[in-house]
């Protein structure tokens, strides 16, 4: 029982550790300060963190591992850009993030910048990015060891025609949250993720795949260039404005 008590007192303070050791900071500046101390590099996420459904994902399956994190505390210095719905933010910070989504062309989240202490950007990702934190760092590690900015994903809409009989597969990053919704009014199609295996789409800010269902629009079908919704008790097909 001794033993036992040890052993999980042992994995809290590791798991504190952890926590402790994979804190976000949220300027830049002090971010590269910190990274020139250490002679580490920088990790920039740009995300919506209590409305977008990839950066949640990117969260649980990357971020939160302890795999990621042991590695963050030895190789980075970690910087959360986050664009909320309902999270507070004082204005300062609001301004800033601003400015930082201006200043490394964030069209999608969520955005994965990374920098040298002096600012040089080595790797950009738009979208998700697979694989849990074996995938991230081995990006990260390949990206420190080429010289100047490797950018894996061209600023674009995330919904484009299939290309000669292959299916599409496209960069899963959600847009910024659509103006407020009316009440009655048609729910929006912002954007499509289209694999031949976990086909989604975003609708009025949410991800959702097929069966699922947003403000009464329930999707039935996904494909490369258009989604079948059932809506107001008709099928009708929805494409990209």
């Amino acid at each position: 029982m001794k033993k036992m008590t040890i052993a999980l007192a042992v994995l809290w303070m590791a798991g504190e550790a952890f926590a402790a050791e994979s804190a976000w900071l949220t300027s830049v500046p002090e971010a590269l300060a910190q990274a020139r101390r250490e002679h580490k590099l920088a990790l920039l996420d740009f995300t919506g963190s209590d409305w977008c459904g990839w950066c949640k994902k990117l969260n649980a399956d990357t971020f939160s591992k302890p795999e990621f994190i042991e590695y963050a505390s030895r190789n980075l210095v970690l910087v959360e850009i986050d664009f909320p719905k309902h999270k507070e933010q004082s204005d300062d910070l609001k301004q800033a993030n601003k400015a930082l989504k201006a200043k490394y062309g964030v069209k999608g989240f969520p955005t994965l910048v990374v920098l040298e202490p002096d600012g040089t950007v080595v790797w950009k990702k738009v979208g998700y990015l697979a694989g849990g934190p074996e995938a991230m760092i081995s990006k990260i590690n390949e990206a420190r060891s080429t010289p100047g900015a490797r950018n894996e994903a061209p600023v674009a809409p995330p919904v484009a025609p299939p290309v000669s009989g292959a299916p599409a597969v496209l960069m899963p990053a959600q847009w910024p949250a659509p103006p407020a919704h009316l009440k009655g009014e048609e729910p929006r199609l912002q954007g499509i993720f289209y694999s031949t295996s976990h086909p989604s789409v975003v609708l009025e800010g949410k991800s959702c795949g097929e069966g699922d269902s947003v403000e009464g629009m329930r999707v039935l079908r996904i494909a490369p260039d258009h989604v079948t919704v059932q809506w107001n008790g008709k099928t009708e097909e929805l494409r990209m404005n």
